[in-house]
């Protein structure tokens, strides 16, 4: 079964979000006993600590900015990231192993203890925005112009996991995807002080995948995005097949998909995130396309950035 977020999420007057608004409520209720109680007690460590984060559920683009910043503020000071663990997210956790010096528990404060330890100078955290219990040099809001905020609605009546209000903290707006002058004005009217870029994906190596065809699958936040990209750079799937955000793959899946991809005569072909939830044995066998994030005005970016946390 492919978890996917409901369709009311998208739309305000509807039943659903309606009648689902108490529940609400008393998820914000919770949301704000916590942070209060993890703000009494918020530790300060001598990392400069910047979080890459978003207010809504789903993917926005947090590991590979976070991928993305590692790679430029580490040719300047020591530098990591932080990632919480989490048993389905072990994909982005991965990721973030193969591209960057990584700290993971299942408490960030262990993790930025043992990057202090380490005399690291930049901590770069994907996701931990709602994390309360230690002090932020920086707030960069990830949202994909595709989706924005969804009915604007808090769990479990909308995506979000707190208030639009929030968007007041965040210094930086990386929106992934076209020009969104509507998301950037309702961006802009909750911090008019916020510094909005835009970003976007290429293929490296793009002509390694054409001239051929492709069995295309993938477990992702958005899966037709996916499909999406490979489309716009012609590179020919002939089928899909979908699974669950974070899905991990068994033997028995995998063999199915390599004997359809054998009996069409087809090559097959994922996401970096995915290539790297499948057992050893199958990787020989699947190819995946690396992303390269493209941020507009990137050194513009990434000189405010390091301004605002020295």
């Amino acid at each position: 079964m492919i978890l996917t977020q409901p369709k009311f999420w998208n739309s305000k007057l509807n039943i659903f979000s309606i009648i689902l608004l108490p529940v609400s409520l008393i998820y914000y209720i919770i949301i704000k006993i916590n942070e209060f109680f993890k703000k009494l007690f918020k530790k300060k460590f001598n990392l400069k600590i910047i979080c890459c984060g978003n207010i809504l559920v789903g993917g926005t683009g947090k590991t590979p900015l976070a991928i993305k910043i590692y790679n430029e503020l580490a040719k300047q000071k020591k530098c990591c990231t932080i990632k919480k663990y989490r048993a389905q997210h072990i994909d982005e956790v991965n990721l973030l192993k193969k591209y960057s010096k990584l700290f993971i528990s299942k408490n960030r404060l262990n993790s930025l203890k043992m990057a202090e330890n380490e005399n690291c100078y930049y901590a770069i955290l994907d996701d931990g925005s709602q994390d309360y219990s230690f002090k932020k040099d920086a707030l960069i809001l990830c949202v994909k112009s595709k989706n924005g905020f969804g009915n604007e609605y808090l769990l479990p009546s909308g995506p979000l996991r707190e208030p639009m209000s929030k968007i007041k903290n965040y210094k930086f707006a990386i929106i992934n995807g076209g020009l969104d002058k509507k998301l950037e004005n309702k961006i802009k009217n909750i911090n008019n002080n916020i510094n909005i870029y835009y970003s976007k994906y290429e293929i490296e190596n793009k002509e390694n995948y054409l001239n051929k065809n492709y069995l295309a699958f993938s477990g992702i936040a958005n899966n037709n995005e996916f499909f999406n990209i490979l489309e716009k750079n012609q590179i020919k799937v002939i089928l899909k097949e979908e699974f669950s955000d974070h899905h991990l793959y068994t033997k028995n899946e995998i063999n199915k998909l390599l004997d359809k991809a054998k009996n069409n005569n087809l090559k097959i072909i994922t996401t970096e995130k995915d290539y790297l939830r499948l057992d050893n044995n199958f990787r020989n066998k699947v190819e995946y396309i690396k992303l390269d994030l493209q941020i507009e005005n990137f050194n513009h970016f990434i000189t405010n950035l390091i301004n605002e946390v020295n």
